[in-house]
């Protein structure tokens, strides 16, 4: 789930690098139960661990991962603005998006419901 989430948001966001490791090769013996990790990188640091999807919340959608990202720092980066801005434009895009699906999802739940009776 995770993985379609983050391959969506690399296509949004080229200028910023995503890379898969599988765990084991990377640290040997790494639990199952901190599945999927997800380590986000800034200039070098560690800037968030994110282990298991409940840092995600309940639907783990391509926007919600992206507004947890934000969060740790500005790390997705959409290759044309660069600092705080790229930030604030990032957090406003994601949050448009999300409200976009979250309103065209009821729209849908109000036709099926409209239709049934």
């Amino acid at each position: 789930m995770l993985m379609g989430c983050l391959e969506e948001l690399s296509r949004r966001y080229p200028g910023t690098k995503f890379v898969k490791i599988i765990s084991t090769d990377c640290i040997p013996n790494y639990p199952d139960c901190n599945l999927p990790t997800l380590l986000v990188y800034n200039n070098g640091a560690v800037k968030a661990n994110y282990a298991g999807l409940q840092s995600f919340g309940k639907l783990c959608t391509p926007e919600g991962v992206a507004l947890v990202l934000c969060h740790s720092d500005p790390v997705l980066n959409d290759g044309l603005t660069g600092g705080d801005s790229s930030r604030r434009s990032v957090l406003d895009g994601e949050s448009k998006r999300l409200i976009e699906k979250l309103v065209a999802e009821r729209e849908n739940l109000d036709d099926d419901g409209a239709s049934s009776d």
